[in-house]
C-alpha cells in the first residue's frame, strides 16, 4: 500500500487538508490524518487536486492557425503520429484524462486503446470516434452524415461498434464550416434523441455541439450528457430549467474563441468574423447560466485555431476571469468533468474508490488560478507519469 503525504484540495467542499491519501492497487482506500501501517509514504510538496480533465478535445487538430486544411494536407498517418505526440503534454500539464469529441477517422478511438494496453503513455481518453451531422451540416467533411433519427441511430451504432466511448451530435452550426451560420439548428429534436438513447444505453455520455438557443433545447430535450459552447442567444427560462431538469452540464470551450480572436490576421477571415460576433454573449452566457446553478465543466476544444494541445490551464483561468468561484473552477476541472466523461466516481475525486489520479500543483488553486499552469507531478493510478 502507499500513502501520499501532503496538502489535499478537495472539490467536494472546497477545503485544503492536511494528511494522508491511503492507495490500494491503484485507487484511493481512504484519507486520513496518519499512513497505514508499512505504507510505502511519498510526500508532496506543493498542493494536490485530483487529476485534471479537459472534457471537450480534438487530438486530430493541431491547434495552428488553420488546423482542419493542416489535417487535410496531411497523410492520416502523419496525423496519427501527430496526435499521439501531444499525450505526453497532457500528463506533464496535470490532465490525466480527456475526452475527444470528433477525430479524423476515429483515430481518438485507436489512441484510448493504446494508451489502454501500455503501448502509449498518455492521459485515460474517452472517444467519441466520428462526430455525427446532418447532410451539409457543421463539420460534414469530417464527420458521419445522417438523415432522419433512423440514420443517426444507425450511425450512432456504428461508432459504437468501432469503439468509441460517447457520442457527439452537431444540434447547430459552428464557426469552422464556411458557408454556415454558427448558431442555426441542424439536427432536429427527434434526430438528436435518436443518438443520446443509443449512448445511454450503453451508459455512455451524450455531447451536443450547441450554439443557438433552438438548438440548445433540442438537445437539451433530447437528453444529451453535456452542451458544447452555448455561445449565442442568451438563454430563456425555459433552457435554464431544461438544463437542471434533466441534469445537463454547461461546457463552454471558452479558449476556442480566446485563440480564434487572439490569431486575427493569421487565421482564416470567416471564423474571425464569425467568432467576433460571438465572444462577449459567450461569456455573459456562461456568468449568467453558472449563477442559475448550471454545473460548469471544463473543455478547451483544444486543437482550434491557436488553441494548443494542452491548454486546460487557460480555459480554468479564463473561467476565473468570467467570475466562477475558485472551488467551481476546481470542480470543473474534476467533478463536472468527470461527470462529462460517464466517469463520476471514478474520477476527478479523491473519495474512497475512485482512481488514484493526482496533479501536485506549485501554487493553491483556491487562492491563485494561474497555478493551474505550474505543475510539479503527475500521478496516474498512483504512479507517477511526469
Amino acid at each position: 500500500m502507499q500513502a501520499f503525504k501532503g496538502r489535499f484540495v478537495f472539490p467536494e467542499t472546497g477545503a485544503v487538508e492536511e494528511g494522508y491519501l491511503w492507495v490500494e492497487a491503484g485507487r484511493v482506500r481512504e484519507f486520513a490524518k496518519a499512513p497505514p501501517s508499512g505504507a510505502e509514504v511519498v510526500a508532496l510538496e506543493g498542493y494536490a487536486v485530483p487529476g485534471l480533465i479537459d472534457a471537450h478535445v480534438h487530438l486530430s487538430f493541431s491547434g495552428g492557425a488553420d488546423p482542419v486544411r493542416e489535417m487535410e494536407e496531411e497523410p492520416p498517418a502523419t496525423t496519427v503520429v501527430r496526435a499521439a505526440g501531444y499525450l505526453r503534454g497532457y500528463l506533464e500539464a496535470g490532465i490525466t484524462a480527456l475526452r475527444d469529441l470528433g477525430s479524423r477517422d476515429g483515430l481518438a478511438v485507436g489512441l484510448a486503446r493504446a494508451v489502454e494496453q501500455g503501448l502509449l503513455p498518455g492521459p485515460r481518453i474517452v472517444a467519441a470516434g466520428r462526430f455525427l451531422t446532418p447532410t451539409g451540416g457543421h463539420g460534414h467533411r469530417h464527420g458521419v452524415e445522417a438523415d432522419g433519427p433512423d440514420a443517426v441511430r444507425r450511425a450512432a451504432r456504428e461508432e459504437l461498434k468501432r469503439g468509441a466511448r460517447a457520442i457527439k451530435l452537431m444540434a447547430t452550426g459552428g464557426v469552422m464550416t464556411p458557408g454556415l451560420p454558427a448558431g442555426v439548428p441542424m439536427f432536429e429534436e427527434a434526430e438528436l434523441a435518436a443518438g443520446v438513447a443509443e449512448a445511454k444505453k450503453r451508459r455512455f455520455p451524450a455531447a451536443a455541439h450547441a450554439q443557438g438557443l433552438e438548438g440548445i433545447k433540442n438537445a437539451l430535450r433530447a437528453g444529451v450528457t453535456t452542451v458544447e459552447h452555448g455561445a449565442f442567444d442568451g438563454w430563456d427560462a425555459e433552457a435554464l430549467q431544461l438544463f437542471h431538469q434533466q441534469s445537463a452540464l454547461l461546457v463552454p470551450t471558452l479558449a476556442a474563441p480566446d485563440g480564434i480572436l487572439r490569431g486575427a490576421g493569421e487565421v482564416p477571415a470567416f471564423m474571425v468574423e464569425k467568432t467576433r460576433g460571438i465572444a462577449e454573449r459567450h461569456r455573459a452566457n456562461l456568468l449568467e447560466a453558472y449563477r442559475k446553478g448550471v454545473a460548469v465543466a471544463a473543455g478547451t476544444d483544444a486543437g482550434t485555431p491557436l488553441n494548443p494541445h494542452p491548454n486546460l490551464a487557460r480555459e480554468l483561468w479564463l473561467l476565473a476571469e468570467v467570475g466562477l468561484e475558485p472551488a467551481d473552477v476546481l470542480r470543473a476541472a474534476t467533478l463536472y468533468a468527470a461527470r462529462a466523461l460517464g466517469q463520476e466516481g471514478a474520477l476527478g475525486t479523491f473519495t474512497p474508490g475512485a482512481w488514484a489520479d493526482l496533479a501536485v500543483l506549485e501554487g493553491n488553486p483556491l487562492a491563485d488560478p494561474g497555478a493551474y499552469a505550474r505543475v510539479a507531478a503527475t500521478y496516474l493510478a498512483g504512479r507517477r507519469v511526469a
